[in-house]
Order: structure tokens, then C-alpha cells, then sequence
């Protein structure tokens, strides 16, 4: 950006020296705020941590407040703002998104780095509570529009491994750091039509004391700066002022450009105290934004918590209006007319005659117009509207809504009212994910202990984990699944078909479908089993024989392993080709000899027996046959027994374990297996018409 007041008017800002800068940024930040100052934003969004947290009053907060000139009226807050953030919030969060590491390739390897890199993640989300910062930030972005999650790499966290004789300092594992930030701590270009920077500025705090330890050159610069409490102006305003030890510290990251080739990074904590200066440490940006909504053509979060705000002081007005109304009127009060003739001693206590020429009345001074109750419940139900969170979310469902069916239908429908909400925390979960990957791809280069949660929810200990381990992958999705899954009625009704079709193995598979909704149980298996053929695939091309097992799926390998060789120019490997039909036809073996029960179990269809002779032997395990040399020295017996007699030397016989007879006495070896015809009618397969 050009500065026609500088000398180097002709130069991008962000390429100048530290101080220079660091001094552009902060006024850049001053312009920021006062902006969002001028167009009341930043108001807005004190009034919206205010309803959130119940503060409508200043000064009486939870509590009834008497206010008018001379305290008659009672003021009471019904927080039904908070009531739908916090629905809003459990239905986004309630689930527990799983995060699926993508490898580079789809070779074996990779695929091994993959499925390493997804517990990692669990590891980070689970153990270092990466998930309560992300739902943190969307809790932020429910009722403020817009909340942030930064990444970092701290060289000193973990472990210390190594002593550093010459500088006299420990080496330590290092680790990754994640917080939250509040629009009130991201400096954008506030110009930009959408949220789509080349540059952040981001505000945090430290102490200032450990600053002055860290940077003793600078500890009487660094004890001259103002406070977190003296930035009131442009910072939120929690739950107080006092003083403190904290100072701003400002970070400014820049992309990777054609004006920025090595992207930067600026640490500072005023324009004449820059800290570290040097290229963008890390991929990409590590700052992620998760936002209800945008305001078009701006930079700046939307949610619509905006539009229900006004609707809650309406309500909170109602309501005050009945609280006043009974606390001044709740004492029942007597009517007599001056010509009574009757005094107030007249009508103490109980069982009185009283005398007197015109009764008394008491006065019903606490009669609430209908009226008021019908405008409470009109301002509930159009505030339900705005916010997407139906009665039946609330737990309050409306007297038509009878059925199960019903019920789940409206409930999902409230869950996708709340899509964009959902889709920008999936993504900054698969933002946030990719970068932890890339940060440790880069820097986790000592080894480390993780502990990762495998199969069955028994912990794996990884004692030598770096990020060469998961070099191959370079991203992270992330599926929300259906929207049903998020209710208790939809799990229910996907349970119960699953139940149905048969797709569950065990009671416990049956359960966790229904508790999580999760449908990963009635297909891990499948996947193990694809892998495994993946694996046995690579080993076949590069000249290796895999091993199969009568427990395989033999039908899925049997159609995977044939795509080897279904490209013509691989067919011209006759190594190649042997290899996969020999494998290929050991899963033939098994299908015929295996226990029928056992096909069954693993759902497997047995083939029929082989037509005529006894069932040959698995290619590569057939036993070498006598030699000459071996039968003319062996004593063969002349006759052999049968059910039927004596069987004569070249008499061929049949009877149980004995199949053709040579005149030596000897069964005929079977023919050799891969000459050896196997029809599609053996293999289980339809003839073609």
C-alpha cells in the first residue's frame, strides 16, 4: 500500500523495515477500530456478550432490579437470548466432528501415514483439547458474529532432550499451541468485500514481566507500555478493569506473494519494539475464522443473534411489566366510599360484624391483560423463527406434533437452518487440522511420546513419533454425516433399519450407532479388507506373492486382484500374470475347501468341490512328488487292500483316500493346478447368455 508521506511511497508496507512496519500496522489497526466504532459494530457486539450473559441491567446482573424515579417499576430478564445460543450451540457441537487425514498417493504407505495422521489428530483434539478451543470459537461466532483459532509452534513447550553446552540453554521437544481470539483481537483489511486476506494482524497478551526476562535489552521500553486495562476502548469489556501485568503483544502474518516471495512474520509490541522479524514461518496463515454468517460486501461476521437481540428486550419489558404489576398491586387493598360510616378497625382481623351503609369492596388491581400474555408468547415464537430453533428443540413441542416421525422431522429441519453455521465449523476444523499436520510436518523433528487411542479404545503408545511419519499427508477433511444422526430419533430410526438388513454383527455394534450415530462399525471390516487387498496389490507389481488365508473375503479379492492385470501392457509381464492368477486361484482353493459353516459366518458362498479328481493343492505349497531313484528303492506294496478285495498291481480302483492307481501301485499324482479349468459356473458366477 502505498504512503505518499514517506520516501518510500513506491514500496508495499509490508516489505519495509521492522519499525516502519510495525508503525503502519498499528495506525492501520487504529483505523480498524474506528470504523467499526463509527458504524456501531463494535457496540453491537458488547450488547451481544451482555445478553448473552445475562447482563441487560448494568449493575443487576441475575437479579431483579427496581428502577424508575423512585425504584416502582420491577425489572426481570427472561434470557431466552441465551437459551437459543446455547441450543444452537449444542445442535453445531454436539457431535463430535472426526477429522480424516488425506495422503498425497494411494499407495500402501501413504495410506499407512494416513490412518497414523488421523489419530494424531484424535491425540490433539482428545489430550491437548484441541476440540474445546474450536467449540470455544464457535460459541464466540453463535453470538458475535465471528470467532478465531490461531495455531503456533513453541520451540520451548515438551520435553527437554538436549543440554546446549554453548549457549548454556535446553533443547526442548517443542509443540503445537492453539487459542482463541475474539473479533476484538483480528486486524483485517476492512475494505476487503469478503473474508479474504493477504495479511492479519492479531493481538494476544503476555506478561510483562516475563518479556522483560526474555528480552532484557529492551525490559525498560517493554515497562514503559500501557496495560490490558488501559485499552478499554477497543478490546472486550468482561467482567472488569482491574489492574494488571499484562501488555498487547501484536503478531502480523503475510501470505506468500509475488511482492512477499518468502511470505513474513512480524512480532512486536510497539512500533519501536520489534521482537522477531523473518519469512511467514508456516504454510499458510495459522489464523482460522469460524462465522454464523458475513455481512456482504464487508469482511465482518453476521449472526442472527442481531436481529433477536430487540425481540428479547421486548420481552424482558413484558415481562417486568406483569413482575411490577403484582409486586405493587399483590397486597389486596379495600374500597369505602367517605359516607360509609365505617372505620379500618372495623375490618381488621377475622369473624368481625360490620356495620355500615355501603359494603366494602376490595380492589383486583392485579388483572393482566390478555393481551400481555398473547404478545410474550407471540415475541417467543418469532424469535424460535429467527433463530432456526424450533419448539421441539426447546423440549416444548407443539400439541400437532404427535409422532416420533414428526418430531425428528422438525428437529432436522432445524438442524439444516443452522447449515452455514455447520459448514464454517467443518471447515475451519479441516483448516485447523491440515495446519496441525503441516506445523508438524515441518517442525516436529525430535521424537516424541503420543499416546493414540487404536481399536476397541485401548491406548497406543507411539514413543519416537516426528513428522517425517506423516510426511505424505497434506490435508484433512472432515464429513458431518446426515442430519438425522444428530437426533435421538433419527439414530433410532437409522438403527433400527440397519438392524433390519442385517448389517450388525454384535449387540455392541447395535448400541453405538444408536448412542453416536456413527456408521463406521458396519463397514470397518470392509475397509480393513480393502486396505489389505490394496497392500497384497502393490506387493504382486513389485514381484512379491501375498499370502492368502481362509478367513479373507475371498470374492472382493478375487475381483480387486484381477485389476492388476487388467491393463494390457502389464499382461505382457508373463511373472506378473502368474503371481496374480496363482494368488487368485489360492482364493479359489479355500472357497472349495473350507468349512461351509465357516464361508458362512464371514458371508462368504462356498464353490462346489472340483468335478472328478481330488482337490489339488495351493499353488506354491504343492509337495515335490518321489523320483525315479525313490520308487524303484522303495518298498511298494504288491497288493493293496480295499472294501471290495484285493486289488492287483495296474487295477484301477476307487474307495475312500484312494483315487487312480498305477501299475506300481502308486495314486496318480493329480493333474497340474494352473492347467486346471475354472468355469464362471465354479466360481459362483452366472453363465453368460
Amino acid at each position: 500500500m502505498a504512503d505518499n508521506n514517506s520516501s518510500n511511497s513506491m514500496k508495499y508496507f509490508a516489505a519495509r523495515d521492522a519499525e516502519e512496519t510495525a508503525g503502519i500496522l498499528l495506525q492501520k489497526a487504529e483505523s480498524f477500530f474506528n470504523n467499526l466504532v463509527r458504524n456501531h459494530y463494535l457496540d453491537k457486539l458488547r450488547m451481544m456478550w451482555k445478553a448473552y450473559h445475562g447482563v441487560f441491567i448494568d449493575g443487576a446482573d441475575h437479579e431483579v432490579a427496581f428502577i424508575g424515579e423512585q425504584g416502582e417499576l420491577t425489572a426481570i430478564p427472561v434470557n431466552h437470548f441465551r437459551n437459543l445460543a446455547r441450543h444452537i450451540f449444542t445442535m453445531i457441537t454436539s457431535n463430535r466432528l472426526a477429522m480424516e487425514a488425506r495422503a498425497i498417493n494411494t499407495d500402501s504407505k501413504s495410506l499407512n501415514q494416513a490412518s497414523l495422521a488421523n489419530g494424531i489428530l484424535d491425540y490433539y483434539m482428545r489430550e491437548k483439547h484441541l476440540e474445546d478451543v474450536l467449540k470455544d470459537a464457535v460459541e464466540m461466532a453463535i453470538f458475535m458474529g465471528s470467532g478465531f483459532v490461531k495455531l503456533e509452534w513453541n520451540g520451548t513447550a515438551g520435553e527437554a532432550y538436549d543440554y546446549d553446552e554453548e549457549s548454556q540453554t535446553f533443547n526442548y521437544e517443542g509443540e503445537v499451541e492453539f487459542s482463541t481470539l475474539s473479533p476484538f483481537d483480528v486486524v483485517v483489511d476492512g475494505s476487503k468485500d469478503r473474508w479474504k486476506h493477504e495479511w492479519i494482524l492479531i493481538r494476544s497478551y503476555q506478561n510483562r514481566f516475563n518479556l522483560m526476562a526474555k528480552y532484557p535489552e529492551l525490559s525498560e521500553k517493554i515497562q514503559g507500555l500501557p496495560a490490558k486495562s488501559d485499552l478499554y476502548k477497543y478490546r472486550l469489556n468482561l467482567m472488569t478493569n482491574d489492574e494488571t501485568d499484562d501488555i498487547p503483544v501484536y503478531e502480523f502474518y503475510h501470505k506468500k506473494t509475488e511482492a512477499l516471495p518468502d511470505g513474513r512474520y512480524l512480532l512486536f509490541l510497539d512500533s519501536n519494539i520489534p521482537l522477531i522479524d523473518g519469512p511467514l514461518p508456516y504454510h499458510d496463515i495459522p489464523i482460522y475464522r469460524v462465522a454464523a454468517g458475513n455481512i456482504i460486501g464487508t469482511p465482518y461476521g453476521y449472526t442472527d443473534m442481531f436481529d433477536i437481540y430487540p425481540l428479547q428486550e421486548v420481552i424482558n419489558s413484558l415481562y417486568s411489566t406483569l413482575a411490577t404489576n403484582q409486586a405493587t398491586f399483590g397486597v389486596t387493598n379495600v374500597f369505602i366510599p367517605e359516607d360509609s360510616n365505617l372505620v379500618h378497625e372495623q375490618l381488621e382481623g377475622g369473624l368481625n360484624v360490620i356495620k355500615g351503609r355501603v359494603k366494602p369492596e376490595a380492589l383486583n388491581l392485579t388483572n393482566t391483560p390478555d393481551e400481555i400474555y398473547k404478545s410474550i408468547d407471540l415475541f417467543t415464537q418469532t424469535i424460535e423463527t429467527l433463530s432456526g430453533v424450533s419448539s421441539v428443540t426447546r423440549g416444548q413441542p407443539e400439541a400437532s406434533l404427535r409422532t416420533g416421525t414428526a418430531l425428528a422431522l422438525v428437529q432436522s429441519m432445524s438442524l439444516q437452518y443452522t447449515s452455514t453455521l455447520q459448514h464454517s465449523y467443518v471447515k475451519i476444523t479441516e483448516d485447523v487440522g491440515t495446519g496441525l499436520i503441516n506445523i508438524l510436518k515441518r517442525y516436529s523433528n525430535t521424537p516424541k511420546l503420543i499416546a493414540l487411542v487404536g481399536k476397541g479404545n485401548k491406548t497406543e503408545l507411539i514413543e519416537d513419533f516426528t513428522g517425517d511419519l506423516i510426511k505424505d499427508v497434506n490435508r484433512v477433511v472432515v464429513d458431518i454425516g446426515n442430519p438425522l444422526s444428530k437426533t435421538i430419533a433419527g439414530r433410532a430410526e437409522m438403527a433400527s433399519e440397519l438392524l433390519q438388513m442385517g448389517m450388525f454383527r454384535t449387540p455392541e455394534q447395535y448400541l453405538q450407532v444408536l448412542k453416536t450415530g456413527n456408521l463406521d462399525v458396519t463397514y470397518e471390516g470392509t475397509t480393513s479388507q480393502l486396505n489389505l487387498i490394496k497392500k497384497e496389490n502393490e506387493k504382486m507389481m513389485n514381484g512379491r506373492k501375498p499370502i492368502a488365508t481362509m478367513m479373507d473375503q475371498h470374492s472382493m479379492h478375487i475381483t480387486e486382484h484381477q485389476s492388476v492385470i487388467a491393463d494390457p501392457e502389464l499382461r505382457e509381464n508373463p511373472e506378473l500374470v502368474k503371481i496374480v492368477l496363482d494368488h487368485i486361484q489360492e482364493h479359489i482353493h479355500y472357497l472349495r475347501t473350507t468349512d461351509p459353516g465357516i464361508l458362512g459366518m464371514i458371508k462368504e458362498q462356498p464353490l462346489p468341490p472340483f468335478p472328478g479328481g481330488p482337490v489339488p493343492p495351493v499353488p506354491g505349497q504343492e509337495q515335490e512328488g518321489p523320483t525315479q531313484e525313490s520308487l524303484e528303492s522303495s518298498s511298494v506294496p504288491e497288493v493293496l487292500s480295499s472294501e471290495s478285495g484285493t486289488v492287483q498291481p495296474g487295477q484301477m480302483v476307487s474307495g475312500p483316500g484312494i483315487e487312480n492307481v498305477t501299475q506300481s501301485g502308486l495314486p496318480t499324482p493329480p493333474p497340474p493346478f494352473e492347467n486346471l479349468p475354472v468355469t464362471a459356473q465354479e466360481m459362483g458366477q452366472p453363465l453368460p447368455s
